[in-house]
């Protein structure tokens, strides 16, 4: 339950602090007065987007701190939920949260004390505070919330889950499906194409390293003449002239060698010749291994030319490199096998997608029989809700229709709608055409003193939910809020005091000029000054005597109401 909550600069609340107590909780006060900016403040907490406007005049920034109490029933939840975005958890049952929102930059949200997103602060705040304002009055009339009322009597939160998981795999799988076929027409002028090339490369059939080998015999051949003279140049050097190098090596080794004895140097001579007389064989050997590389049959130069033509061509035409061009006919033959295997690989996720169709279908009907099940108990006790809040003829019907299946939804495929009646004799109507905001009023409050018995939200905000009703039906709705608050902590806003006097607890929102400035102040009622401020709801600015007496009689009354609960 939220047992205190502090707000700083926020529109006329300059700076206000509220010990809350369990049970019912009542704020009242003029209108204007500021009662509404505390449900603003609270719905900071919950991640609603704040607005700048809100920034009290003269301040930096608008600062909302909240303590809370958490129920055992929501702890395992909200621990998960902390551990997941990693809040220390030291503190809790007690749950700390804070929202700052400036007036210029980035504002700031903490929960434990922790720096978090608005995100977090909204997953966290929504499981503790419910706030039913107006606006939910109004979203009560779309029929597209009223699945989710449904969902929610009917505790659906596992199967649902378990749904849509289902019918997100079916969605991704759908999608695939249809990005193959948008492949697969494309397929058979695709398969065509890759055999074409790949016939031409498999006809080349380009060697690993084969066109840097060509690069290198096509620049020898054309310098053939130049080499084949070198060649003879090198041999005539070496070993064919009269003063050739090896002949005179080998005289120069013979007499050194007949001196070896006489020198350590002759020694050294004699190693060094005989390696230079080895290296001059060697080039010698080489030389004519090369001449008869250079010997080549007529054409073989040409060829060459145009067989590294046509790896030129083919390495430009598929915008490839040299190194690349043995391994184009291997990855082409892939895409082929791909292209052809594309009618398989449709006919598998076809297969896949009905599978997951039906099982979504079947998961869908069991909502569809859950939801039917639970659309009659839900309709008969809002009913008796309605009837306790003097509305003894009403008629409330959940209907649900399901769609054919191809209309699978992220729910399922049922469509929900609460029907109204009001009065007797009057047909079944949509809930938002038939209503008045006083009956939408009462309508909301059954619902959520229905819900509330599988509802592990600890504590239930009411703005105003007295609207367009008054005399026995504000009693009723006190009582029924009095009674709610039995299991849940209520804060209630209301003009009513046949409302206000079933409270716990009760403050007084006044407006005030303190130091030139309008200031919203709380203060909290006991006593007389309770009697006093229901004799103001009652009569006016001019408090009477009768008005206090009466005032006193609501005490009682609603004191009396209360007694067979215990």
């Amino acid at each position: 339950m939220l047992s205190y909550l502090r707000v700083r600069g926020l529109a006329l609340l300059d700076d206000i602090a509220l010990q809350f107590d369990e049970g019912l909780n009542v704020l009242t006060g003029e209108t204007g007065a500021g009662k509404s900016i505390i449900v603003d403040a609270l719905a900071l907490l919950r991640g609603a987007r704040g607005k700048v406007e809100l920034v009290r005049s003269g301040d930096d920034n608008a600062i909302v701190d909240a303590q809370l109490d958490v129920a055992n029933g929501s702890l395992p939840a909200l621990r998960e939920l902390l551990e997941e975005h990693g809040v220390p958890l030291e503190s809790l049952p007690t749950l700390i949260l804070q929202r700052v929102l400036p007036r210029s930059g980035k504002g700031r949200c903490f929960v434990q004390s922790q720096v978090t997103t608005r995100a977090v602060l909204s997953q966290v705040g929504e499981r503790l505070i419910d706030i039913c304002s107006q606006h939910e009055y109004h979203s009560l009339t779309q029929a597209s919330g009223h699945t989710d009322l449904l969902d929610s009597a009917a505790n659906l939160g596992q199967r649902l889950a378990d749904y849509t998981s289902v019918y997100r795999s079916l969605v991704r799988e759908r999608a695939n499906l249809e990005a193959y076929r948008r492949q697969s027409e494309d397929a058979p002028r695709q398969v065509d194409y890759l055999r074409f090339q790949l016939e031409e490369l498999e006809r080349l059939n380009p060697g690993p390293l084969e066109y840097q080998e060509l690069e290198r015999q096509v620049a020898l051949l054309r310098g053939a003449q130049t080499w084949a003279e070198y060649s003879c140049l090198l041999r005539e050097r070496l070993y064919e002239s009269e003063d050739s190098t090896i002949p005179m090596l080998g005289g120069l080794i013979e007499r050194a060698r007949r001196g070896i004895e006489q020198s350590e140097y002759l020694g050294r001579i004699l190693e060094h010749l005989s390696l230079a007389k080895t290296s001059c064989e060697e080039a010698l050997q080489a030389a004519h291994r090369f001449e008869r590389d250079l010997e080549v049959e007529p054409g073989r130069l040409e060829a060459a030319e145009e067989r590294l033509d046509q790896l030129a061509r083919l390495r430009r035409k598929h915008g490839v490199s040299e190194n690349e061009l043995s391994q184009l006919a291997a990855r082409m033959r892939s895409e082929l096998d791909t292209a052809m295997g594309l009618e398989d690989e449709l006919v598998r996720l076809e297969q896949r997608s009905e599978a997951l169709q039906q099982q979504a279908l079947a998961l869908s009907d069991e909502l569809h029989e859950i939801r039917c099940r639970t659309a009659g108990t839900l309709s008969r006790s809002l009913e008796r809700e309605l009837r306790a809040l003097h509305m003894p003829s009403a008629k409330l019907e959940a209907r649900v229709e399901l769609l054919p299946p191809d209309r699978l939804g992220p729910k399922g495929r049922d469509r929900v709608e609460f029907l109204f009646s009001a009065n007797a004799g009057e047909p079944l109507a949509p809930l938002s055409r038939v209503a008045s905001g006083g009956e939408l009023s009462r309508v909301l409050l059954a619902l959520k003193g229905t819900l509330a018995g599988g509802d592990r939200v600890a504590t239930y905000v009411f703005d105003e939910v007295d609207s367009g009703v008054g005399g026995a039906v504000a009693q009723a709705i006190g009582l029924r809020l009095r009674r709610a608050a039995v299991h849940h902590q209520v804060l209630c806003i209301t003009h009513l005091p046949q409302i206000a006097a079933f409270a716990d607890a009760h403050f007084r929102v006044d407006k005030r000029t303190q130091g030139g400035r309008t200031v919203t102040r709380v203060q909290r009622l006991d006593g007389r000054k309770r009697i006093e401020e229901l004799a103001r709801m009652l009569g006016g600015s001019r408090v009477t005597a009768t008005a206090r007496k009466h005032a006193e009689q609501l005490l009682r009354e609603a004191s009396s109401s209360l007694t067979p609960m215990g």
